[in-house]
């Protein structure tokens, strides 16, 4: 059950992350790199952009070569990518095949980011790095361009007025490299650059993107698949026309809702304030596995059977509430952590 809620939390996390640096994905309005391209990886890498980031294309030549054990392999790359806001496309030339899709979270990450203050998005694009363990090593001037350099997951990275000019990656042996040989901020890019190549027939991916984002807290741990019917996802007896109506008619200290959706019987409902996330989620107690609140504290508030504790590999606290007469559990999970008392207070004003 504790999967629900977390898939929920991760996506509306994961979406923040995406656009928690700035509103604006770069400082510049429009411009052109091209970076020469080193090490496994040999060739080179073109990116134009437009509104500070919001339109995007690039264009990839190079040949990769892998050697493992004793084998020899190469792979050749001509590949293009475009992003409009939401919307991408990709061509790869050598085979003329492509693929089209939405980029999953874009307005969520995109609505949470622009409505917190600079101080906020630089708190959260902090905690992202370091909860991956990179870091901020200052500052360096790199061919005349005042750059904010960085390192996570043993790439270190130059990054001026936020594009990327230069990068070093070192990862079990293989090593690859970027620097720029060619920088044009602030040039004025054709419209035409942002518009797909039509004479490509493009797989739509959209589809199975929201499929797998649909269905993300249904599946089970890989641990715990087997060929039998055990783990099969029991439907809330609980109304969704309710929930929706409960959930709807419930505001709280400025956090906004991104609306409500029931997916597989669970219902669930995720409101955001900044970098914080209240989710509301409502499930078939037949779901919960045998002792999996044994180590939260268990108390009684206005006849309801309660358990509070920390959620599992989260920062974030939950209130788990007993509703016999549905069969059902109402969870309600903060990120970060909100003490007991607040989230009893918040259920109250939750009427199920």
């Amino acid at each position: 059950m504790k999967k629900n809620v977390m898939a929920w939390c991760l996506i509306v996390v994961c979406s923040t992350a995406i656009y928690s640096q700035k509103a604006k994905r770069y400082a510049l309005k429009s411009g052109y790199v091209k970076l020469e391209l080193t090490g496994s990886t040999v060739g080179t890498k073109e990116l134009w952009w437009d509104d500070f980031g919001e339109k995007t294309c690039e264009i990839e030549k190079s040949v990769t070569t892998t050697k493992l054990f004793g084998m020899k392999t190469t792979e050749e790359k001509h590949a293009k990518t475009i992003v409009v806001k939401d919307n991408y496309w990709t061509v790869n030339y050598i085979e003329n095949t492509g693929c089209k899709g939405t980029v999953p979270g874009y307005n969520i990450g995109q609505e949470i980011s622009e409505s917190m203050t600079e101080e906020e998005r630089e708190a959260f694009a902090n905690g992202v790095l370091e909860s991956m363990g990179g870091q901020k090593l200052g500052s360096e001037s790199l061919n005349g361009y005042s750059c904010d350099v960085f390192t996570i997951m043993g790439c270190k990275s130059w990054l001026y007025k936020g594009v990327a000019i230069k990068s070093e990656v070192k990862v079990m042996g293989i090593v690859n490299n970027e620097m720029f040989t060619d920088l044009k901020p602030g040039i004025s890019v054709p419209a035409s650059t942002f518009t797909a190549p039509t004479d490509v027939n493009y797989q739509d991916l959209s589809a199975a993107q929201n499929n797998f984002f649909a269905q993300m807290g249904n599946m089970p741990a890989m641990e715990d698949m087997d060929d039998d019917d055990d783990d099969l996802q029991i439907p809330v007896e609980y109304p969704f026309d309710k929930f929706k109506s409960v959930v709807n008619g419930f505001s709280y200290g400025g956090y906004k809702s991104w609306g409500v959706n029931s997916v597989f019987g669970v219902h669930a409902s995720t409101l955001t304030k900044g970098f914080s996330s209240l989710t509301i989620v409502a499930e078939s107690r037949k779901n919960a596995e045998e002792g999996e609140y044994s180590g939260m504290e268990k108390f009684t508030h206005n006849g309801h059977n309660c358990y509070y504790g920390e959620m599992e590999e989260e920062e974030g606290t939950a209130l788990i509430i007993d509703y016999p007469a549905y069969d059902m559990y109402i969870i309600i999970a903060a990120l970060p952590t909100m003490d007991k008392s607040t989230l009893v207070s918040i259920s109250d004003k939750l009427q199920f």
